[in-house]
């Protein structure tokens, strides 16, 4: 973890944040999780301690690279039963009351969300954003639908994680 410099008298905090993509970049829709991350690293310069994994359907095998952190973002398919190409965003505790089946990987990702809190290794802020499936066919090609909402999920996991930096770098609330 890289400290993050306070002037005053604060103690340094610090943030370990990943940003998570999940998916099966060759089952169209599936992949979008996989399609955000590429382009999230593409167009934004990305802090030091922010850093990215291509997660695919790895599950419980990213949990040795997640194990330790402070803030977690996946970015993936979720299906919500909404209209496709609907942006789709769980926090907290609605991920841990989220039935298994609103995401094509939810299973595993609640498993490793799961596993991180019983190794009392929970992050601090978890969150999932997605965008609901029009298609998990095979092919590489993101339904229209969903690659019309690629850059509004981008965007909302690039403002995610500028506003836990914002946050870090504010410090603790003083009453």
């Amino acid at each position: 973890m890289l400290p993050l410099l306070c002037t005053g008298w604060r103690q340094p905090l610090f943030m370990n944040a990943i940003v998570l993509g999940l998916g099966n970049a060759i089952r169209t829709d599936d992949g979008v999780g996989i399609h955000a991350i590429r382009k999230l690293v593409g167009e934004h310069h990305l802090p030091p301690d922010v850093h990215t994994i291509e997660g695919g359907t790895l599950g419980l095998e990213l949990l040795p690279r997640i194990k330790g952190v402070s803030h977690l973002l996946a970015l993936d398919a979720v299906d919500a039963g909404a209209a496709p190409g609907t942006l789709i965003r769980y926090a907290g505790g609605e991920l841990a009351n989220l039935p298994t089946d609103k995401s094509l990987h939810l299973l595993g990702f609640t498993d490793l969300v799961g596993t991180l809190s019983l190794l009392d290794a929970t992050p601090r802020e978890v969150i999932l954003l997605g965008i609901q499936p029009k298609s998990t066919d095979w092919g590489t090609d993101l339904s229209a639908e969903v690659e019309a909402r690629l850059n509004g999920l981008v965007e909302a996991a690039w403002e995610q994680v500028s506003n836990w930096l914002q946050t870090e770098r504010r410090g603790p609330k003083t009453h």
